[in-house]
This record gives C-alpha cells, structure tokens and sequence, in this order.
C-alpha cells in the first residue's frame, strides 16, 4: 500500500502539466463538439446570388415569379441600363440578368410557353442554375393553375414545393443526434495520450531508476506484489481520466445517440429522455472503443519507461511529440476521409488509427462485431509495446549483473 500511496505523491509534482493537457483536451472537446452540433442544427438552405429583374409585364404571373426570386436571392433594385448590365455581370456585381416580356403571363398560363430570358456569363454555371430554378418554379406553378388553384395559391404551392431545406432537414435529423457526441469522442485519444503519458510515466520510469529502484529492490516487499501495486496505481489513474474525459465528451457532445433527435431542441421532457438515450449501445461501445485505446497506451507507456533511451526524456516530450503526431497521422484532429493515401498508410500503423475507424464504424449505425478488428489491431500495438518493453528491462537487468 506504501508503493500505491508514494505512486500519487509523485503525480501530485506533477499536477500542473497534467492540468495544462486536461485543460487543452476539454478545451478542444468542447469547441469542436459544439462546431458539430452548431452544423447539425443548422437547416439547409439554397445559395443566394445577386440578380437584377426586368419585369416588363406586371401580371399576375410575372409577379409572382418575381416574389419567388426575391425569396431565394438578392434582386438588385436600382434601374440598370444596358451597359450597366453589362459591366455588372463582367465585375460579378450580379450574376443573371432575368427579363421577363410583356405578355409573359398570357402566354404562360395559357400555352406553356416559357418567354423569360436570363442573361449571364457563360463562363459562370451558377447562371444555368438560375435558369433551371425559374423553369421549375414556373411549371410547378402552371400544374397548379390547371388543377384549379387561382395564381397567387399556385405560386404558394410552388414556393413550398421547391423549398429544399424541407426535405434535407429530415436527412439532418436522423444524424444529428450523434454529431456532437460523435465528434468528442473521436478527440479522446489525445487527451488520453497527453495525461496518461503525463501522469504515469514519469512515476514508473522513476521507479525503474536510480535509488528508487534500488530501495525498492532490497525492500521487504515481494517483487510480485511490487507489480502489482504500480500496475493497480496506474490503473486507477488512468480510470480516473477516462471516466472524466468520457463525461466531458458526453455533456459537451451533447445528449441523444438514437436517430430523431436533436440536440438543444424541444421541451425540457424531451431533453430529459434524450439523457437517458445517451446509456445506449452506441455510447457504449464508443466508451469500450476509449477503455481498449486507454490499455494500449498503458502498453506504450510500460515499453517508454522502460527503454533507457526513453527513460530518460522528459515527460512532455513524449506527451507533446507523441500526443501529436499520433493524432495528427490517426485521423483524430484530421478526418480520416480527408488524409492522404501515404499518410493513411503510415497511420495504419497507430493505434489511433483504428480507434477512428471504430469511432466512424460506431456512430453510423455499426455493431460489435463490425468492431472486433479495430480493437484486435490497437491491441496488437499495445502488446508489441509491451514485449518490447520487457525485453529492454531484461537486457537492461542483464547488462548490470554482467557489470
């Protein structure tokens, strides 16, 4: 129990570094966590460009056309002469120039035919795309008129129909609920990297040193228990930090795993059963996915204080090369979907890797058995960490009896 007691004492000198890295971890779960839910609320909308009108026909029909562009775009209101179109369109002031002729409406209602003329460079597609809005607006609103509707009904009708975020939104919905949640966990490993590697290795490297290690050696103690005390020591540290981190990135990710809702929105009811919807099996798993990540860097942790090279460094090196550039090359910090080829092959190699591949597999829809790789290849990491490690104490061990 003395070993266990003098293991927190010596991560107590350490305490400052270990709040530096837990205030960088949950500083960057919460801002970008909260970038993922600010994206899943929000509702999606059409792009709006600057264009001038020329309603030359004032009917119904024109109007209502008109209406219907000025809902989606930014009509220019001053009255423009040709070569104020003109140099408009060349400085980008706007991009279509629409004219509607007279007799426009008549003509419409009553044959089909479309006389609008929309005037844009052709060097710029948005044009086409205007022009493909006006074509559907208008036939949508013809179909109405025939069916019996007056103009201004058919218009609404039109205006509603072609209103997009209507029909995206309901994609957004069934994925929003995990967006924020999705995205604190997939930052967990760096903070787990940074305060473990922090907290515990400067303790075991120190242990395994000077006359520390030899107090410990000629102690009463028996070298079996003396294990075991550092390794229940290390495990309740790291425990600790995981189940902090996992609450930060549950609050901060925002509560709700199941497709349907959204977070920060609805009653106070609502909000109170999305918080239990948060124990669920996706939750879990991404919490398994951070319990497996947390034993392979007490694997590596185990292989560092043991390597006299390693030994020997500075605790926020490792924490700050190895934190880093894990992340960077794991698809934690970066999307895996964004990486390079080359850089995915080296981060194949990174326990980081696959925790963000399980993470991806995790919050689109996967199961446990969709994840029994990914946990199978981090452990290979950690356990050859770990062989490595024993092997260096070894002929460390070796070398001094030999002296």
């Amino acid at each position: 129990m003395s070993l266990y007691k003098a293991f927190f004492k010596i991560v107590r000198k350490n305490w400052v570094s270990i709040v530096i890295f837990f205030g960088i971890t949950l500083g960057i779960i919460a801002l970008l966590s909260g970038i993922y839910k600010q994206k899943a609320d929000e509702k999606a909308v059409m792009d709006s460009y600057s264009i001038y009108v020329e309603d030359e026909d004032q009917s119904e029909a024109s109007k209502a056309l008109v209406t219907y562009l000025s809902k989606v775009h930014s009509v220019y209101s001053e009255k423009l002469t040709e070569d104020g179109i003109r140099d408009n369109l060349y400085y980008e002031q706007i991009v279509s120039c629409i004219r509607i002729p007279k007799g426009f409406g008549e003509t419409f209602l009553t044959t089909g035919e479309n006389q609008v003329v929309n005037t844009y460079d052709d060097s710029m597609p948005v044009g086409i795309s205007i022009s493909l809005q006006i074509d559907n607006f208008l036939e949508s609103m013809r179909s109405y008129v025939l069916s019996g509707d007056s103009v201004a009904d058919a218009a609404a009708k039109a205006t509603e129909s072609l209103d997009v975020a209507k029909y995206v939104t309901i994609r957004a919905d069934e994925r929003a609920s995990n967006g924020g949640l999705r995205g604190a966990f997939n930052y967990l490993p760096f903070g787990i990297l940074s305060v473990l590697i922090t907290g515990i290795f400067p303790v075991v490297a120190g242990f395994n040193q000077g006359e520390k290690k030899n107090r410990i050696q000629v102690s009463a103690m028996a070298p079996g228990k003396r294990t075991t005390w550092i390794l229940a020591a290390s495990a309740t540290f790291a425990a600790a930090v995981l189940v902090i981190l996992v609450v930060v990135a549950t609050i901060s990710g925002g509560s709700g795993v199941s497709g349907g809702n959204m977070p920060g929105s609805g009653t106070d009811a609502s909000a109170a059963s999305r918080t239990m919807e948060v124990f669920t099996e996706t939750w879990w798993l991404a919490v398994l996915n951070a319990f497996v990540f947390s034993a392979v860097v007490a694997m590596l942790i185990s292989m560092l204080a043991n390597v006299p090279f390693f030994a020997k460094a500075p605790a926020t090196v490792f924490s700050t090369i190895v934190g880093l550039g894990f992340c960077f090359l794991g698809g934690t910090f970066v999307p895996l979907s964004v990486l390079g080829d080359s850089v995915k092959a080296v981060g194949r190699f990174l326990p980081t890797y696959w925790y963000s591949v399980a993470n991806d597999r995790i919050f689109t829809g996967g199961n446990i058995s969709d994840l029994w790789e990914c946990f199978a290849l981090q452990l290979v990491f950690g356990f050859a960490c770990l062989f490595i490690g024993l092997a260096a104490a070894r002929i460390s061990a070796e070398r001094k009896q030999v002296a």
